[in-house]
């Protein structure tokens, strides 16, 4: 869907007081290593560093944050025994789940704005013809 958007696209905003395109690109890029960090048990604090440092100025680099952040993801998980996936780790408001049930939430936190974005992009663009499943 990123290969479909132009930097017009990125300022699209259909509902007020949601996120334009370009703001929920930049939340789906980096929304991987943000709930990894999470999984890790970084402060709230840390959170927010983490987020100014992500922060991306052009399609381009967002494109290459979120292929930084599958590929870290793909990395931590890959190289994981069944043991360590089963550890329960708790994010600094105190939710506990096991790294299994982390790798979960990442998905659907993911799936989630995805299927945002190719709402949005329809509303701007008409048929995309992308599948979502």
């Amino acid at each position: 869907m990123m290969e479909m958007i132009n930097e017009e696209d990125l300022h699209f905003r259909p509902i007020d007081d949601k996120k334009s395109i370009g703001e929920l690109v930049q939340h789906v890029c980096e929304l991987i290593g943000a709930d990894l960090e999470i999984m890790r048990g970084t402060s709230q604090e840390m959170m927010a560093n983490y987020y100014t440092k992500v922060k991306c100025s052009t399609l381009d680099e967002m494109k290459s944050l979120l292929q930084k952040n599958v590929h870290d993801l793909n990395e931590i998980f890959f190289n994981m025994k069944d043991e360590e996936l089963f550890e329960k780790t708790t994010s600094y408001w105190g939710l506990q789940y096991s790294r299994f049930e982390w790798l979960l939430e990442i998905l659907v936190h993911f799936t989630h704005h995805r299927a945002q974005l190719h709402m949005q992009l329809v509303q701007k663009k008409g048929n995309i013809n992308i599948q979502l499943f």
